[in-house]
């Protein structure tokens, strides 16, 4: 793992700043504190710095070919590295490390940029080319690492983190105001924008190639073709399943560093430790985060995985107050309002992890198995469809008597198009809501038409819904909590590894039938089918927490996250421009009366605050 930059300017007299260089590389010193390096010739310049993982003492980068003629810098793990590197030397290419990061180079020389195909890996890294002037970047299919840029008259900016970039003085700190909508109902802007105005994401994925001032943007990877759905019967599935994360997990395994996993108390994280401490010849270490209140506090469960599988077991508890005060620095590691409260828990349970390993596994990506409850909410929609619209509307106004915020959400979308379901469905404030806190003009149809286009065949049709909510939540929801993941991880200067998400396992998980990943009301189904062979059942079919955070009682209480409610009554909050201040007001007094729990709302807007004044105004 490691945090790399550049910038290749145009015109080859336009030279790069070393000074510039090494400012934003040491800027993400967390992502890499074993090792730097700076190759700069003329107008281009890379940096990096180094988490030494494998072959700890000749995987120095920037890294080049036997002829100096192409240069790499690369955040990340290729897991076949092994079984690229055969194939590569009996091609003729000559290693001179033992390091995954060589074997792109010689996949590069051989194949061009179509050689990326063949990775398997999470991966970001950038390819300068002496011998064609050419920059190449490319990022994993799945979004694991990141990789931001920014483009202009001088040439392209590109780094591992936001505030890399930033630190070139090339890019003015501007908000994107037109993102505010979106932020405030979904926590975190999909495809390629960013919270900044002129700072974007390469998305998962694609490789950008930048020569003689163009750039040309192309896909090494698609979502299985919607008529590619598998005829195979749930014991089959479940076999099929073990086999393809069993190899996930070994594969995920490699490393010249001690390892652990991160072991929440779900299945998900439960079967990657499961997998893990049966595949390790050394006693596994494994990690788990609680809350002090009981409701939210999962750690029994990962107790009795551990126990199972005789694991090396640390935990810790999170409070308010430790919560509160660790908000400015994780925005500022995160580059962007944090999008979900429990980023907090991933920041410090990687500290703990920290103490013992230098790499974990997590259990991000089993979603892509129907695993989230609101996808219930898109299924049950699918059985109202054949109502009148106007029978549909009723529901909906009766829904709004309910307590209950799954029916009251089910009962707004039952008036929607099929569109609007599958965007909306993964909202935190309904639009309504964000509208009346907003003083900017908003239409949700952007936000609809910005992330259906972040499909490659959008055929909707009743009969597909949850096929078309899945492919859409890998493309925005799955990148989000990856981004969490790999932000708090860096910071703590760990390498996380999601086992889950082997491109060869998400292929074939999308293509088995929708029945086996949802029966009935059952989520996650067919992953529960193979955690009853791996786990005990008090695991396997515990209610979900959804490793959640009590920020409503929090905000209650000034001593922990409820100081940050005092932001709201200064005088620059006020005069941001687009907010509607007395609609926050009324809400604030409303949830600290515990009349109505804003909560949710509440959280976004100290987070947009926050990252305001560390990133706009260089302020905290």
């Amino acid at each position: 793992m490691s945090g790399i930059c550049g910038i290749v300017n145009f015109g080859e007299e336009n030279t790069v700043d070393k000074g510039t260089l090494v400012k934003m590389r040491d800027t993400m010193i967390h992502r890499g504190p074993d090792d730097e390096g700076i190759y700069l010739n003329g107008n281009v310049g890379l940096g990096f710095r180094r988490l030494s993982i494998i072959d700890l003492q000749f995987g120095h980068q920037p890294m080049c070919n036997e002829e100096s003629s192409i240069w790499i810098i690369f955040d990340g793990k290729i897991y076949n590295h092994d079984e690229l590197r055969k194939d590569l030397i009996s091609k003729g290419h000559i290693y001179k490390t033992k390091t995954d990061t060589e074997s792109i180079i010689h996949l590069y020389e051989e194949e061009g940029v179509e050689g990326f195909k063949k990775i398997n890996g999470m991966f970001a890294f950038a390819i300068w080319d002496d011998r064609t002037k050419r920059l190449v970047l490319a990022r994993d299919r799945f979004g694991i690492k990141p990789l931001y840029l920014s483009q202009s008259k001088e040439g392209i900016i590109f780094a591992s983190e936001i505030k890399s970039i930033l630190e070139s003085r090339k890019v003015k700190r501007g908000l994107n105001v037109e993102g505010l909508c979106e932020y405030l109902m979904f926590r975190f802007l999909a495809g390629e924008k960013t919270m900044f105005k002129d700072i974007t994401n390469l998305l998962p994925g694609q490789i950008l190639i930048f020569q003689k001032g163009n750039v040309e943007i192309k896909k090494f990877w698609y979502l299985p073709d919607s008529e590619e759905i598998l005829n195979i019967d749930e014991k089959d599935a479940t076999n099929q399943l073990a086999e393809l994360l069993s190899d996930s997990v070994k594969l995920r395994l490699m490393s010249d560093v001690p390892l652990g996993t991160f072991c929440s108390g779900g299945i998900d994280s439960g079967l990657n430790s499961a997998y893990a401490a049966e595949l390790s010849n050394l006693c596994l270490n494994t990690f788990s985060v609680g809350f002090h209140e009981a409701d939210y506090d999962e750690s029994r469960y990962a107790e009795i995985v551990s126990k199972k599988y005789g694991t090396r077991h640390h935990q810790l508890r999170v409070d308010n107050i430790t919560f509160a005060d660790s908000l400015p620095k994780l925005i500022w590691h995160h580059d962007e309002p944090l999008n979900y409260a429990n980023s907090v828990q991933v920041y410090h349970i990687s500290k703990l992890a920290k103490q013992f390993v230098k790499v974990v596994l997590s259990g991000e990506g089993a979603e892509l198995f129907g695993g989230n409850p609101r996808y219930l909410i898109a299924k049950i929609y699918q059985k109202f469809l054949w109502m009148p619209w106007f029978f549909r509307n009723l529901l909906k106004e009766l829904s709004e008597f309910s307590s209950l915020r799954k029916v009251k959400k089910l009962g707004q979308f039952l008036p929607l198009t099929l569109s609007e379901v599958i965007v909306f469905n993964s909202y935190f404030t309904d639009w309504l809501s964000v509208n009346r806190i907003l003083t900017i003009n908003n239409d949700p149809r952007h936000i609809i038409e910005s992330r259906l286009s972040l499909l490659e065949d959008v055929n909707l049709s009743p009969k597909n819904i949850m096929e078309n909510l899945i492919k859409l939540e890998l493309k925005t929801y799955f990148v989000s909590i990856l981004n969490r993941l790999d932000k708090m991880t860096m910071a703590a200067s760990i390498e996380a590894r999601v086992p889950f998400l082997d491109h060869r396992l998400v292929e074939w998980g999308l293509r088995i039938p929708i029945g086996l990943k949802i029966k009935g009301f059952q989520t996650k189904f067919i992953v529960k089918k193979l955690g009853e062979r791996m786990l005990p059942k008090e695991v396997v079919y515990r209610k979900k927490s959804g490793f959640g955070v009590p920020i409503s009682s929090w905000l209650r209480d000034k001593k922990g996250l409820g100081r940050y409610l005092d932001l709201f009554t200064e005088p620059r909050f006020k005069q941001r421009g687009y907010l509607n201040i007395k609609e926050i007001e009324r809400l604030m007094k409303e949830h600290l009366s515990n009349k109505s729990d804003h909560g949710e709302l509440l959280w976004e807007l100290i987070n947009l605050e926050l990252w305001n004044r560390i990133f706009l105004e260089n302020d905290i």
